[in-house]
């Protein structure tokens, strides 16, 4: 599977994405900063599926989440949550599915 991280850090790399290139999936490619640029790569990049750890700021998660939803071209990708609260989870399960890391983990190892 080929995936795209959004991972909210001002690090080059991120514990999230080390993990994932350590997998048989591909990271082809993460956007740790801005939201519009997440937008803008999962367009050009067209993922198997998106990861966003939105345990840090998980607005942003959302508004990106909502955005990559709206467009044609991405709009059934699916997308894992990873790292929110229950109230946070609650907020985006229409948009994806929430799963803690430990889930996210044994999937990535399926």
């Amino acid at each position: 599977m080929q995936l795209f991280i959004i991972d909210w850090s001002r690090e080059k790399t991120t514990p999230l994405i080390d993990y994932c290139k350590k997998t048989r999936h591909k990271v082809l490619g993460a956007e740790l900063l801005d939201g519009a640029e997440a937008y803008r790569k999962t367009g050009s990049h067209r993922p198997d599926a998106i990861v966003i750890n939105y345990a840090v700021k998980p607005s942003h998660g959302r508004a990106a989440a909502s955005e990559i939803k709206k467009r044609k071209a991405t709009s059934e990708i699916p997308i894992y949550f990873i790292g929110g609260t229950e109230d946070d989870n609650e907020k985006v399960s229409h948009l994806g599915i929430c799963l803690s890391e430990e889930e996210f983990r044994d999937f990535l190892d399926e």
